[in-house]
């Protein structure tokens, strides 16, 4: 048998350079090159004239391998770093803003208002860097995609790599086949298959390099994948935790904007008690300055009664008599303050009964001495104490009044509701209900006649303001509410009128006499006219 000792590429190198010699010859080359060692019986020792017919094999066509395009991987991880890096600096920039944005106790409330508006705008930038992460997260997808189409095509040139090795082997079984019968005439045939080989070979090389650049770039693809995830999930961290210094912050402004809401309500219901205490101080120093001139004008009466005995019995007598005489002084500026003084102690006793309705008593010997030392400037409280009683008090009494006002209005519309649904009941646009009792048998009513009238008044709250009240007055010149009930009236009338507490005496009433905010029902009966 023939032993091959070199491969398949030897031989065709031999083959080539022996494509025109005798068979002998070429047995010959063949043993000295040492590529084959014949044996005895071996068929390559047979006489030259007994060649019989030669099977030539058909010549092997080259392999063709598939064209390696050109790999962009490298440059496509290098953008997803670059993007990678820009995501980071964003998400840096954006804790910065953030730490900024943080508001701080205490702040104006334009600052609040700007604070606010930087966490909108650093939201949707945060929702930006989201996004791109996003977008980043497809492109690494592809990319790992495109790795997997790599290693299928790896795949595809080692199944290629293993048809070039069983092509080889036919082609040495085929070479096998032309050594044992070999002729000049397959010259042409060997040299093709020599090429062929050749071509074989060098497109199998190209693949092994192929192959070798493929799995490296592969290999540092999967590398720069794996650091690029690392990076990912660091930059989730970070948004995460920028995500919820946003919402901390967030939670602090609106606190501190509840708060600012409150304190701006105290300050301005401060402010309106402190206008009202500088109100009351600024009547009780014009009082005092008053009181302070007739006590003046007092000690010079006193002093000049001391010069004399007879001047002292009198002044002794006088201090068992007024401090202040209208007999003695008959001016009008002392008749105008007597009568402002007596009007102030009614208004004083007034007053009283709102101390009494937030659970205070009125002491009248405390009063006065108050009203004494004012005017002799010799208080016994300092300002910010007799400023801070004078603020709460206001302020319960505003609140009692207030608590009265909802209270006497709630039952005034109620009243009013109740009124509209009698039988023959009428409301106007204005919400004055008139209810006719009684037309009347006599003549009818003009507007320039003057009538007689019977009016009965009471209030919401049960308050009885007038009985049996005759008065006399001409049509025209009535209250409007008053004047429309007459027009629906001959003389001998009778109509109720509930009046809404608007159109009656409003929400203030009238202090000692009519409650805040109550709704007034008259019953007036036109007696007859004046003639």
């Amino acid at each position: 048998m023939i032993k091959l000792r070199h491969s398949s590429a030897v031989l065709l190198s031999v083959f080539s350079l022996s494509v025109y010699a005798e068979p002998d010859l070429l047995l010959e080359r063949l043993n000295k090159e040492h590529i084959i060692s014949a044996e005895p019986n071996s068929p390559f020792t047979v006489d030259r004239g007994a060649a019989g017919e030669v099977v030539v094999p058909s010549p092997l066509a080259p392999v063709k391998l598939p064209a390696p395009t050109p790999d962009s991987s490298e440059q496509h991880i290098k953008q997803l770093k670059d993007q990678l890096a820009a995501l980071q600096h964003e998400i840096k920039t954006l804790r910065k803003k953030q730490a900024a944005a943080i508001v701080k106790p205490g702040e104006a409330s334009g600052e609040g208002d700007n604070q606010r508006q930087q966490l909108q705008a650093l939201s949707q930038q945060l929702a930006q860097a989201n996004k791109s992460g996003d977008a980043l997260n497809s492109q690494l997808d592809a990319a790992m995609k495109k790795m997997s189409m790599q290693a299928s095509r790896i795949e595809k040139l080692e199944e290629a790599l293993k048809q070039s090795s069983e092509e080889k082997a036919q082609a040495k079984q085929q070479l096998n086949t032309v050594q044992a019968t070999p002729r000049p005439q397959d010259a042409e045939q060997l040299q093709s298959m020599s090429n062929d080989n050749k071509v074989l070979q060098q497109q199998l090389a190209e693949a092994k390099e192929q192959a070798a650049a493929s799995e490296e770039k592969r290999q540092l693809a999967m590398a720069k994948t794996a650091e690029l995830e690392k990076q990912l999930a660091e930059a989730n961290k970070t948004r995460e935790a920028a995500d919820a210094q946003l919402a901390e912050a967030t939670k602090q402004t609106t606190g501190q904007s509840a708060q600012l809401a409150e304190l701006e309500a105290k300050l301005k219901q401060s402010s309106e008690e402190n206008t009202l205490a500088q109100q009351q101080l600024a009547e009780l120093e014009a009082k005092l300055k008053q009181s302070s001139e007739q006590k003046a004008q007092v000690e010079q009466q006193l002093a000049a009664a001391q010069a004399t005995p007879a001047v002292a019995k009198t002044a002794a007598t006088k201090a068992a008599s007024p401090a202040f005489s209208l007999a003695a002084n008959k001016s009008e500026h002392a008749r105008v303050n007597y009568a402002w003084g007596v009007w102030f102690a009614a208004k004083v006793q007034l007053e009283s009964e709102v101390l009494k309705d937030i659970g205070q008593k009125f002491m009248p010997t405390a009063f006065l001495q108050g009203l004494q030392d004012k005017f002799a400037n010799t208080l016994q409280m300092q300002n910010a104490e007799l400023e801070k009683i004078l603020s709460t008090l206001n302020k319960q009494v505003d609140d009692a009044r207030q608590r009265e006002i909802t209270r006497n209005k709630k039952q005034g519309q109620q009243l009013l509701a109740d009124a509209a649904k009698l039988k023959g009941a009428v409301q106007a646009d204005n919400g004055v209900v008139y209810l006719v009792e009684k037309r009347g048998p006599g003549a009818a009513i003009g507007d320039t006649d003057v009538i007689r009238f019977k009016v009965d008044e009471k209030v919401s709250s049960g308050q009885v303001l007038a009985q049996n009240e005759v008065n006399t007055a001409r049509v025209s010149e009535l209250p409007m509410v008053m004047r429309a009930g007459v027009k629906k009236l001959v003389v001998g009338g009778r109509v109720k009128i509930y009046v809404p507490t608007e159109l009656a005496y409003g929400e203030e009433g009238i202090p000692g006499a009519v409650p805040p905010g109550v709704t007034s029902v008259m019953t007036l009966e036109v007696l007859g006219i004046e003639k």
